[in-house]
């Protein structure tokens, strides 16, 4: 069917406001770097409108990723073309993997814990790392201790070299013999419920989008601007999860986890735009050269 122009794309029906530098990772993370592709900046600016998101924000973003070492530019005569640079691609790497695979094999049991003890003097860099800890499936235990249900030792290690902190630092693996179970290990380190309330409120604003793209789909009449646009939404408000679920072993989370149901929910709906999405993408970035 005929195709609206991009820039008459209804805006994103995402949860939250998509922000310009964090609409563009989502962008290079499933769109472009995917595909091998560099995206010229005329292009960036397009889809950012179709997404709600002003040329002005989205070439202030562009400049800021740049500038922070995150994409690299490439000019072809007088154009311009953004793509991951060497640390952009090693972070989305690692999104990837927590997005689209999930750990499905067995537990080990063991956790990997992370001990430290930072100076006062060096308080803003201890700051730092402990959003980057989460994002490594560490929650914290209180008294400077950290746990993880999969082995990211190498990962923990690297991120202490890289803030200078492992003078301060140890990481180990080890079985839990108690007090208490492995369950309540993890009740005490993650606000279960609070993550499931999060999980629930994507269940609840995603399950009816899903129910009518499935139905315009059946009936071949959800055109590639719409899904490319709800796909986008539906990708970016997933990935916050990364940040407040490690991913925890079945056993110990509660029965029925809502988490289970909002990944089932997200892969299905993903699934069902994907060929839609990536035909209004290639549409819009044009050509590679």
């Amino acid at each position: 069917m005929a195709q609206p122009p991009a820039a008459l794309v209804p805006r994103t029906p995402s949860m939250a406001p998509l922000r310009a530098p964090s609409m563009l990772f989502t962008l290079f993370g499933d769109y472009a770097y995917p595909s091998g592709r560099d995206i010229r900046l005329a292009a960036l600016v397009t889809i950012g409108k179709a997404l709600g998101v002003s040329e002005v924000a989205v070439r202030s973003a562009v400049a800021r990723l740049a500038r922070e070492g995150w994409i690299a530019a490439r000019r072809t005569s007088n154009r311009s073309h953004y793509g991951l640079s060497d640390a952009g691609r090693r972070l989305i790497d690692e999104g990837t993997q927590r997005i689209y695979r999930p750990w499905r094999g067995a537990w080990s049991g063991e956790w990997c814990v992370l001990n430290y003890s930072i100076p006062e003097t060096r308080r803003s860099e201890r700051d730092r790392i402990r959003k980057q800890l989460a994002w490594l499936g560490f929650g914290a235990m209180g008294g400077g201790a950290y746990v993880s249900p999969r082995d990211v030792s190498a990962q923990a290690e690297r991120l202490l070299q890289a803030h200078r902190l492992h003078r301060f630092a140890r990481v180990f693996r080890g079985r839990l013999t108690g007090p208490g179970t492995d369950a309540d290990l993890a009740s005490q380190c993650w606000d279960l419920r609070a993550i499931a309330r999060r999980y629930e409120a994507f269940v609840r604003h995603y399950e009816p989008i899903h129910r009518r793209d499935t139905r315009l789909c059946r009936l071949g009449s959800l055109c590639d601007g719409d899904a490319f646009v709800t796909r986008f939404a539906l990708t970016h408000d997933f990935r916050r999860f990364p940040f407040i679920d490690p991913d925890l072993p079945h056993h110990v989370l509660p029965r029925n986890w809502a988490g289970a149901r909002a990944r089932s929910l997200f892969e299905k709906h993903h699934t069902l735009l994907t060929t839609l999405a990536l035909r209004f993408f290639e549409r819009v970035a044009g050509d590679r050269g």
